[in-house]
């Protein structure tokens, strides 16, 4: 632990009203480790952001042709393609 680190944590402590060895014991209690995700993950994700990116813009471009209609739908297939992105990172 650096200096900086030090007084980071001297300070929290004693906000929260505990030494130090308390604090870091609720917070080893009361945290939450998360698995990194797999190499094979990390490239599902790559895809759909570059295909979000694509259908953004075929977006922009049918926005500029005056093709409203092509331009809803690729906005709206790109929100799907979000959420399941958002998916990906909230199970892992």
């Amino acid at each position: 632990m650096d200096t900086e680190e030090y007084y980071s944590l001297r300070g929290k402590a004693g906000v929260a009203g505990m030494n130090r060895s308390e604090f870091i014991r609720r917070c080893i209690r009361s945290s939450e480790i998360k698995q990194r995700l797999s190499p094979e993950l990390m490239g599902h994700i790559r895809q759909l952001c570059g295909m979000a990116n694509n259908i953004n813009q075929i977006a922009r471009t049918a926005n500029a042709a005056g093709y409203s209609e092509v331009h809803m739908r690729c906005l709206a297939i790109n929100q799907r393609l979000d959420g399941v992105i958002k998916k990906i990172e909230d199970d892992c």
